[in-house]
C-alpha cells in the first residue's frame, strides 16, 4: 500500500498538471525559480537558463519551462519541497491549487479576473497615484517587495498606466481570487478611488461584506455542483488517445477521506458516455455522471445476436437523461422498414444514448430519425410517462418537409409544425401537452427559452438536430447544446436525449487527421456525447444503395479582351484616386489606405477593404460632410467590386441591371447628394452608358454562362427527359440572372417560405427541370431524382462539397464543377479535407473509449467556462449602462434618427415609439414579405436624406413598427458627445425597456391615432 507521503506527492502532481495555466499565470518573476534551486530541486545550470527566460523572453515561457523542469525531475519529496517554496514566496493561491480541500465557487474564481478584463482600460487611465494602492496591497500581502519596488521604478521612470498595470497583473498572483479583489475594492474606496469601486461593484460601498471572500468544501457546495464538470477533473489525459487511461488504484491505494474529497476522474466505459470507476451512486451523484446502461456499438461488431439475458447485468443503472427505467420493456416494433444499415445507425440512439448519426446524403438518415423517433415515442406507452419529441432543422422550408413527412408516417402521434410566420412561434409552451412531435426551427426554441415561455428543457424527452454540424460559434444549435450543458450542470431532472444528424462532421480550420479528431471531440462535448454513429458492419449493403456520381471540372475560359472588366477597372481607378485626396487628409484612415488595401481589386479582400474604409471613416471623421464623401467614395467601390463577380459570371446586361438596381437606390436621395455624391453618381451613369453600347457589339458575350447551358443541355438529353438539374451560385443576383438565361421561370430568390416550399415541390414532381439556388439547396432538400449537379464558379468548405455532391442521388449521376483555376484549387482543398474528415472519423471509432471521455469532459469544462464568462461579460455591461441618452445617427449623412431612449425591445426587434420618427423616412415594398414572432414584415425604410437601409416596417393590428438595422447607424453621448458604433443592441450602453405585444396599443395608440 502506498505511504501517506506518496499519496499526497502524486496527488499534488496530478493537481499541477490541472492547474497548470493559472499556475503559470501566477509565477511571473524569477523568484520561486531561485526558491526551487535553493532548495536543490533544480541545478544551478537551470536557475541560470531559466533566469534568462524571463528577463530575455516572456514569463509564459519561463514559467512553462520551469513546471516542465520539476515534473521530469525524479527526486524524491519533490512537491513537498515545492509547497515550501511557494510558503516563502507567499504564493497562497497556487498552493491552495494543490492541497486544500476547500475551494472557491468558480464564479468567484473568475468574477474578479473578468471585471479587471472588462474595467482595466478606465482603471489605468483614472488611478493616478498607484503607488498609495500598492503599498496598501504590500501590507496585506496582496502584492510582494519585488512587485512594489518594480511598480515604483515604472511610476518614476515610465508611466503611470504602465505602473497600474504591472499592478493588476501582480496582485493576481499571489492571493485566492476573491481575497486579492477584496483588498483590491477595499484599497480603491480607502484612498479615495470610491467611484472606481462603485463602478467595480455598485454594492461595496454600502454593503463591504458582500464581496468578502467564501469558501466552499469542494464536494458539498450546492454552487460547486453547477460547473462540476469543471471542478473534478483533476488531471489530464494522455496526448495519446490510445494510450491506457491512468487508474485511480494506480495513483492511490487508501481510501482516506482526503482522497474521496479528491474524486480523481476515471472514467469506465462500456458505452461511450462518461462513468466512474466506482459502484458508489451517491460518489456518481455528487459528479453529475451517471453511468449508462448499454453497450457501444462496437461490441455490435461481434455480438449481433446478444441478448437482453447477456446484457442484463449493464442494464441495471439508468442513463444520463432516464430517472430509472431499466426494466421497462423494449418498445413496440412500428411498421417503418429499414435497411439494415440504417438499423445499425439506430442502434445507440434506440438505446437512449446521446449521440451524432454521421452518414452521406441519400442514406436515408430521415428514415432513422422517423425510426427513433416512433421507438421512442412507442417506449412511453410501454412506460406510462409522457415523452415528447422536437425535431429541429434550420431553415422554414427543411422543417416543413420533415414535418410533412412525420404526418404522413407516423399519423398514430399529433405532430405540430411551427415556423417563425406564425404567432404560434411565442407560446410553444401551450402546445406541448396536445402534441408528441414538434418540429420548428432552432431558433424558435431559443427564443422561448429566453422569454421564459419555456423554463427548462426536460420539457421534452428527445431533441433531433438535423445538420447538428451547424452546432458550432453562437449558432442556434450551440447556444441550445450549452443551456443542455448549463442544466446538466445544475442536475436538473429529466433532461431530453439529444441526436445530430449529419452528413459530414467537417474538420473545421484542422490541417492533420489528429486535429480534425479533436474537431470532432468538440462536437461530441457540444452535444453531450462520446459516441460517433456511423454505418461499420453493414458497409457491403451501404454501397449497394449510395450512388457516388462522378465528377467532371470544366474550367472557365477567360476572356481578353473583357470589355466590361476594363470599363468598370477604370472606374474604380478614378473613385479610388478621389478618395485618397480626402483619405489621405486623415490621420485614421492612412493605415487602411497604404498598408491594408488589397492589390487585385476583383478579390473579396478588396470588397471587405471598401466597407473597413465605410465604417472608419463614419467613426473617426469628425468632419461629417467629409466623413460622408469618403464613406460613398468606398460604397461605390463596393458596388464596382460586386458588379466585377457579376461579369465574370454571366452577361453584360445583367452587369447593367445590377448597376441600375444600385442606381435606383441612390437616385432616391439625388436632390440630397453633396458635391462629390455627385461626381460618383455621373461616374456610374457613364459605366452603365458604356456598357449598353459595348452590349451592343458582336462577340461580347461571356462564354462561361453558355458552357453551364450547354452542359446542362448535353447531360439532359444523355440522361434522359426525366432528369432533375441543380445549380449552385454564390450570389442571389447571380442566382436570378442565371435561372433567367437558362429559360426556366424558377425564382427562389424573395420568395417567402411557403413559395420556397412549392418550388422545391414542383421541383421533385418534375415541373421544374432545373432548379438554381444558393446555399440554401445543399442541406436537406430531397430530391431522390436529381442527377445533375452543377457548381457555378462556387464552392465552400469540406461540409460543402459532401452536401452538394449528395444532392444528385439519382444512379449514373454527375457532379459538374465550372470554376476558375482558384476556384478548382479551392474544390481540391475541399476534397482533401473532406478525405481527411473521414480518415478522421475512422480514428475516431479506433480511440480508447475512456480518453474519448476525459477528452469529451475537458471540452465541456471549457465551453462552460466560456458560458461563464460571456455571462459576466453581459453582467459588467450592465453595471456599466450609461443613465446618459444617446442620440441614434444615420451612418452615412449623420441625421439623427432618434433617441435610444425612444426604442422598446420587442422579443430580438427594437422598435422606435417617436412618432416624428415617420417624417425622417421613405419607404418601399418588401421583397419577401412575411410574419414572424406575431408581426408582419412589409416594407424597407430608408433614411430620407441619403438614403441608407435603416430596416424594416413591420405591422401589427393595423399599426406600424419602426424596427431598427443598428449596424446602419452611430450612437452619440448627449452629454459627452462621444461617437460609438455597435454590431449588436446588447452592446450598447443603454439599457433598453422591454415590451411584449400586448403592450402595442398602449405605445403606438389606435390605427385612427397613428394615422
Amino acid at each position: 500500500m502506498a505511504s501517506f507521503e506518496e499519496n499526497m506527492e502524486s496527488r499534488v502532481e496530478l493537481r499541477v498538471r490541472h492547474w497548470r495555466p493559472a499556475i503559470v499565470q501566477c509565477i511571473q518573476t524569477h523568484q520561486l525559480c531561485t526558491r526551487l534551486a535553493s532548495k536543490g530541486i533544480i541545478t544551478d545550470a537551470e536557475k541560470t537558463r531559466i533566469c534568462d527566460l524571463y528577463r530575455n523572453k516572456s514569463f509564459f515561457d519561463a514559467s512553462n519551462e520551469l513546471l516542465d523542469i520539476v515534473i521530469r525531475k525524479k527526486q524524491a519529496h519533490k512537491w513537498a519541497l515545492f509547497l515550501e517554496a511557494l510558503d516563502d514566496e507567499g504564493m497562497e493561491y497556487v498552493k491552495s491549487r494543490l492541497i486544500a480541500s476547500d475551494i472557491e465557487l468558480p464564479e468567484e474564481r473568475e468574477h474578479g479576473k473578468t471585471m479587471l478584463q472588462f474595467f482595466g482600460p478606465d482603471l489605468e487611465k483614472q488611478i493616478d497615484e498607484p503607488l498609495k494602492i500598492a503599498r496598501l496591497l504590500k501590507n496585506k500581502k496582496v502584492i510582494t517587495d519585488v512587485d512594489l519596488q518594480e511598480i515604483t521604478n515604472s511610476t518614476l521612470q515610465r508611466s503611470t498606466d504602465l505602473a497600474v498595470h504591472i499592478l493588476l497583473t501582480r496582485m493576481q498572483c499571489h492571493k485566492r481570487p476573491a481575497e486579492w479583489y477584496y483588498e483590491f475594492l477595499c484599497s480603491l474606496r480607502d484612498e479615495g478611488y470610491q467611484h472606481l469601486a462603485k463602478q467595480l461593484e455598485p454594492d461595496f460601498l454600502n454593503n463591504p461584506s458582500a464581496c468578502m471572500p467564501k469558501f466552499g468544501p469542494i464536494q458539498h457546495s450546492k454552487k460547486e455542483k453547477e460547473h462540476v464538470l469543471e471542478d473534478n477533473m483533476e488531471f489530464e489525459p494522455s496526448n495519446d488517445l490510445n494510450a491506457p487511461a491512468p487508474s485511480t488504484s494506480e495513483t492511490f491505494e487508501s481510501k482516506s477521506e482526503t482522497e474521496v474529497q479528491e474524486k480523481i476522474l476515471q472514467k469506465e466505459t462500456d458505452s461511450g458516455n462518461l462513468i466512474y470507476s466506482t459502484t458508489d451512486t451517491e460518489n456518481l451523484k455528487d459528479l453529475n455522471i451517471k453511468p449508462e446502461r448499454m453497450k457501444s456499438v462496437e461490441e455490435f461488431k461481434d455480438k449481433t445476436n446478444e441478448s437482453d439475458e447477456e446484457s442484463e447485468e449493464e442494464n441495471t443503472l439508468a442513463s444520463d437523461y432516464e430517472s430509472s427505467d431499466a426494466e421497462e420493456e423494449k418498445p413496440k416494433p412500428h411498421s417503418l422498414e429499414l435497411r439494415d444499415y440504417q438499423i445499425e445507425l439506430a442502434e445507440d440512439a434506440i438505446k437512449g444514448r446521446n449521440t451524432i448519426i454521421c452518414a452521406e446524403t441519400g442514406t436515408g438518415k430521415t428514415w432513422v430519425a422517423l425510426h427513433i423517433v416512433a421507438s421512442h415515442l412507442a417506449a412511453a406507452s410501454n412506460s406510462g410517462k409522457p415523452r415528447k419529441v422536437v425535431f429541429m432543422a434550420r431553415t422554414g422550408v427543411l422543417i416543413k418537409q420533415q414535418a410533412n413527412r412525420f404526418k404522413r408516417f407516423l399519423p398514430q402521434y399529433q405532430t405540430k409544425l411551427i415556423t417563425g410566420e406564425e404567432e404560434d412561434s411565442r407560446m410553444i409552451d401551450a402546445f406541448v401537452p396536445n402534441y408528441d412531435i414538434m418540429c420548428f426551427t432552432p431558433q424558435i426554441l431559443v427564443n422561448n427559452l429566453d422569454s421564459k415561455n419555456i423554463e427548462t428543457l426536460s420539457k421534452f424527452s428527445l431533441l433531433v438536430f438535423d445538420e447538428c454540424h451547424h452546432t458550432r460559434g453562437d449558432e442556434p444549435y450551440a447556444r441550445l447544446a450549452r443551456r443542455y450543458l448549463v442544466e446538466k450542470g445544475r442536475q436538473t431532472a429529466g433532461l431530453p436525449q439529444m441526436i445530430g444528424l449529419t452528413a459530414s462532421v467537417g474538420v473545421g480550420p484542422s490541417r492533420t487527421v489528429e486535429e480534425a479528431v479533436d474537431h470532432i471531440l468538440h462536437i461530441c462535448a457540444r452535444l453531450d456525447t462520446t459516441l460517433l454513429s456511423t454505418v461499420e458492419r453493414c458497409k457491403e449493403s451501404l454501397l449497394k444503395w449510395v450512388n457516388i456520381p462522378k465528377e467532371e471540372v470544366v474550367k472557365m475560359v477567360t476572356r481578353v479582351p473583357d470589355p466590361g472588366r476594363d470599363i468598370m477597372l477604370n472606374a474604380m481607378d478614378d473613385t479610388e484616386s478621389l478618395l485618397e485626396d480626402m483619405a489621405f487628409l486623415q490621420p485614421d484612415l492612412t493605415d487602411l489606405m497604404i498598408e491594408k488595401k488589397p492589390a487585385e481589386k476583383e478579390s473579396q479582400a478588396y470588397n471587405k477593404w471598401t466597407g473597413d474604409i465605410e465604417k472608419a471613416a463614419q467613426l473617426n471623421v469628425t468632419d461629417h460632410e467629409t466623413a460622408r464623401d469618403i464613406s460613398s467614395c468606398a460604397r461605390y467601390l463596393n458596388v464596382y467590386n460586386s458588379a466585377l463577380e457579376v461579369n465574370n459570371l454571366l452577361q453584360l446586361k445583367h452587369v447593367i441591371k445590377y448597376l441600375a438596381d444600385k442606381h435606383n437606390l441612390e437616385m432616391q436621395g439625388k436632390s440630397k447628394h453633396t458635391d462629390q455624391e455627385k461626381i460618383l453618381f455621373k461616374k456610374l451613369l457613364d459605366v452603365q452608358k458604356k456598357l449598353s453600347a459595348r452590349a451592343r457589339e458582336k462577340d461580347t458575350e461571356n462564354p462561361n454562362v453558355k458552357i453551364v447551358s450547354d452542359q446542362l443541355r448535353q447531360m439532359i438529353q444523355e440522361k434522359g427527359d426525366d432528369s432533375r438539374a441543380i445549380v449552385f451560385v454564390k450570389a442571389r443576383a447571380t442566382c436570378r440572372a442565371l435561372a433567367e438565361y437558362i429559360d426556366r421561370d424558377l425564382r427562389e430568390i424573395g420568395m417567402t417560405e411557403s413559395v420556397q416550399t412549392e418550388t422545391v415541390e414542383k421541383f421533385r414532381e418534375g415541373h421544374y427541370k432545373v432548379m438554381v439556388c444558393t446555399s440554401v439547396g445543399t442541406e436537406g432538400i430531397d430530391v431522390p431524382d436529381c442527377n445533375i449537379v452543377v457548381n457555378y464558379n462556387y464552392s465552400g468548405d469540406e461540409i460543402t462539397k459532401i452536401q452538394m455532391k449528395g444532392r444528385s442521388r439519382k444512379k449514373g449521376a454527375t457532379h459538374v464543377i465550372v470554376g476558375s483555376d482558384k476556384q478548382v484549387e479551392q474544390e481540391m482543398v475541399n476534397a482533401y479535407k473532406a478525405n481527411m474528415m473521414y480518415k478522421a472519423m475512422d480514428d475516431f471509432k479506433r480511440l480508447n473509449p475512456k480518453n474519448i471521455g476525459y477528452k469529451v469532459a475537458i471540452y465541456q469544462k471549457e465551453e462552460m467556462q466560456k458560458h461563464r464568462y460571456k455571462m459576466e461579460y453581459e453582467k459588467a455591461k450592465k453595471s456599466k449602462m450609461s443613465e446618459d441618452d444617446l442620440e441614434i445617427l444615420c451612418r452615412r449623412c449623420n441625421t439623427k434618427a432618434c433617441l435610444v431612449s425612444d426604442i422598446r425591445k420587442l422579443g430580438h426587434d427594437h422598435l422606435v415609439l417617436d412618432k416624428s420618427f415617420a417624417n425622417r423616412i421613405t419607404t418601399k415594398p418588401h421583397k419577401s414579405p412575411k410574419k414572424y414572432d406575431g408581426i408582419e414584415k412589409k416594407s424597407k425604410m430608408f433614411c430620407k436624406k441619403c438614403p441608407l437601409d435603416w430596416g424594416i416596417v413591420a405591422e401589427r393590428d393595423g399599426v406600424d413598427l419602426w424596427i431598427l438595422k443598428i449596424q446602419c447607424f452611430k450612437f452619440r453621448n448627449m452629454r459627452s458627445a462621444d461617437v460609438s458604433a455597435y454590431k449588436k443592441w446588447i452592446e450598447v450602453p443603454y439599457a433598453v425597456p422591454e415590451m411584449n405585444l400586448e403592450d402595442i396599443p398602449k405605445f403606438f395608440g389606435t390605427v385612427d391615432e397613428v394615422a
